[in-house]
């Protein structure tokens, strides 16, 4: 199991994701209310989020459609990222995301 806290707001979810899953099949299946409205295909932008800038060079660039969307967003940061488009491995246990 991976480590993973989420913050919504005041709120922390410290929940234990599974390697292979997305940042959004983890927070939905832990009852994190991090919304998906185009069910995981990257285009809608709903599950944005914040990653720890720690983390953030360990998970791949965004690429095609996940590119797109995250640079049209009103609160775009080089950490914003699509939670439905991350794949959790090992290397981000215990990384903290932050739910826009």
């Amino acid at each position: 199991m991976i480590n993973i806290v989420f913050k919504c707001n005041d709120k922390e979810f410290k929940v234990n994701g599974n390697e292979g899953e997305t940042l959004l099949e983890c927070a939905l299946r832990n009852n994190v209310p991090l919304i998906g409205g185009c069910g995981g295909a990257g285009i809608c932008g709903s599950c944005n989020v914040e990653i720890d800038p720690l983390y953030i060079s360990k998970i791949p660039e965004p690429e095609g459609n996940e590119q797109d969307v995250i640079e049209y967003l009103p609160m775009y940061k080089p950490t914003t990222r699509l939670a439905c488009q991350v794949v959790i491995t090992k290397e981000m246990d215990g990384m903290t995301v932050n739910i826009n």
